[in-house]
């Protein structure tokens, strides 16, 4: 059987990058109005989401075990079928969107849990394949040119990331160990610093879309003869801001812990209050007077108040059945 212990330096890092997603959501609304903005947006999404799913690629590792899938169906697809009714009814009734009332179609962020779905599935059979990486790096270059796969049922961004999530499955402990030499931290700011600057000064907005993976090549590129390049290229971006990331995350016990081993409640809860914040007048505030900074503030207050003790234990209590 398969162990993993509960490491600090896991929980801090997804602790960083809920922070990211949250973050990326409330920015979603203001990026074509602040170029500033625009320039964060992108930076994040290099590496928040491939950071994530590897991150969940690497605690796979029981995917062999009996009963696996069992507590899969518990842990990700009863939760993901709740928030989907929940957050299509919330949508509709609270805000009157024009959506279509479908398990199928994930509601904003979930298609996150229905491709974790999928790639434990994927996992499966490319575990043990020897040029596994290679061969879901290749699917997912041709399956763009399929119009057919998009997001109904997350297929396309379940292709797209799943190299990521493999890639997470057949790293060990020590190769985490080794991205936090004093050194590669060292490269990892510079890489940063200079990554940022090349995304401002060089990346259009619209490259948001190959960063998301969530369309097929028909739709985001002017002509689609090199599109499997450009999303090689991208890959390319991703695994190295994934592993710059990696490099830069603190070992030890700190605040950040504790919020680390909460992801699953904020990532599920924040999107109702995201949506709430960009229906409401303060929207157009800092559109108007270019008080951006309260995108940032707003951020942490919302994933400081999601992990908080009684909002977890709720969740818990909630969500205990399928614990078991």
């Amino acid at each position: 059987m398969v162990e993993l212990k509960r490491i600090p330096y896991f929980d801090n890092a997804r602790a960083l990058l809920i922070i990211l997603v949250v973050l990326g959501h409330m920015s979603s609304e203001f990026i074509e109005h602040d170029e500033l903005i625009a320039d964060v947006y992108l930076f994040i999404y290099t590496f928040h989401m491939p950071a994530f799913i590897l991150i969940s690629g690497y605690f796979a590792k029981k995917i062999y075990e009996q009963g696996y899938f069992k507590k899969l169906v518990k842990k990700l697809l009863i939760p993901y079928v709740i928030f989907q009714v929940f957050y299509t009814l919330y949508y509709d009734f609270i805000f009157h969107d024009d959506i279509s009332y479908s398990l199928f179609i994930p509601r904003w962020g979930l298609w996150f849990l229905m491709s974790l779905i999928f790639w434990n599935v994927l996992l499966y059979f490319f575990g043990k394949l020897k040029y596994g990486l290679l061969m879901a790096i290749a699917i997912s270059l041709l399956i763009g040119y399929d119009t057919e796969v998009d997001e109904f049922l997350s297929l396309s961004r379940t292709f797209f990331f799943f190299p990521f999530f493999l890639a997470g499955y057949h790293l060990k402990e020590e190769h985490f160990v080794r991205l936090k030499s004093r050194m590669n931290t060292v490269l990892g700011i510079i890489v940063a610093i200079v990554g940022f600057i090349l995304i401002a000064r060089y990346a259009p907005l619209d490259y948001r879309f190959w960063l998301l993976g969530k369309r097929p090549y028909e739709e985001i590129a002017d002509t689609i003869e090199y599109s499997a390049l450009m999303r090689l290229a991208t890959y390319g971006v991703q695994f190295l801001a994934t592993f710059v990331f990696l490099t830069l995350v603190p070992k030890k016990q700190s605040f950040l812990t504790s919020i680390g081993q909460s992801t699953m409640v904020i990532y599920l809860l924040h999107m109702g209050i995201v949506r709430i914040y960009h229906d409401h007048p303060i929207k157009q505030y800092i559109i108007e007077t270019s008080q951006y900074w309260i995108l940032f503030v707003s951020s942490l207050l919302i994933v400081y108040l999601l992990s908080r003790k009684p909002v977890v234990n709720v969740f818990q209590l909630a969500f205990a059945k399928n614990k078991k």
